[in-house]
């Protein structure tokens, strides 16, 4: 009888332990199933990503990992338009969220957060194809103690960097700073980034016309000094 219960009572912890997939912490995002059905070749060539898959882990208390792999395929009208999946967490659940640029084929791209339930927020897509935004960097880059995602508006047109924060399912935009790039066409990487030199979290960008290396720190934008010849690299402190 006590044995019973002991076993019973430690089926239960273990159980305990577990959660549905949709509420898994996301380990592993990859970008996958590659495609052409857009084209615009933003990024060097013309295949961007039909899919996204996340490896879950579903065992949050656990000893060791129990691993889930979930991929979300887009529909023929959209593409995973990006050089990486990001994984941070964004709403202080100790939990990762994952952020990617999701293009519609015919409104052009919006910044999307997925977890392993789906989708959680995006941005409106821009409004035309062939419109593209760049992700810049994800930190607490205000100082309230809450997680921005920045990224870069039309880096080859407009030119706006965008601070946004994730609001149960909506990014609301906390700020906008004009004249700023991180991308020129056909590269396949997103140049610039993020450092923290003991004051906090800023943005290392270009500036529009790429002759000038740019800090963006609590939306102050400071001119670092003429662009390198080797081009935007992150400088040391």
């Amino acid at each position: 009888m006590r044995l019973a219960l002991a076993l019973a009572l430690v089926a239960g912890a273990v159980q305990a332990q577990n959660v549905p997939l949709s509420d898994g912490e996301v380990v592993r995002a990859e970008l996958v199933q590659p495609t052409d059905r857009y084209g615009h070749a933003v990024l060097g060539d013309a295949l961007e990503w039909g899919g996204l898959t996340l490896t879950v882990n579903t065992c949050l208390r656990c000893a060791g990992l129990r691993l889930t792999d979930v991929t979300i395929t887009l529909p023929q009208s959209r593409v995973f338009e990006d050089v990486e999946a990001r994984l941070a967490d964004l709403d202080g659940d100790g939990r990762n969220e994952v952020v990617v640029v999701e293009t519609d084929l015919a409104r052009g791209a919006s910044l999307a957060v997925y977890g392993p339930g789906g989708k959680i927020a995006a941005t409106d897509f821009i409004g035309q194809p062939n419109r593209w935004l760049a992700p810049a960097g994800i930190a607490d880059f205000d100082g309230d103690g809450r997680v921005e995602i920045a990224y870069v508006d039309r880096p080859h047109l407009l030119a706006d960097l965008i601070f946004v924060r994730l609001d149960g399912d909506r990014l609301v935009e906390t700020l906008r700073v004009s004249g700023l790039t991180n991308h020129r066409i056909g590269e396949d990487f997103i140049s610039g980034g993020t450092r923290d030199c003991g004051a906090g979290p800023e943005l290392v960008l270009a500036s529009k016309d790429w002759t000038r290396v740019m800090r963006v720190q609590t939306g102050v934008v400071t001119d670092l000094g003429p662009m390198p010849a080797s081009g935007l690299t992150i400088p040391p402190c």
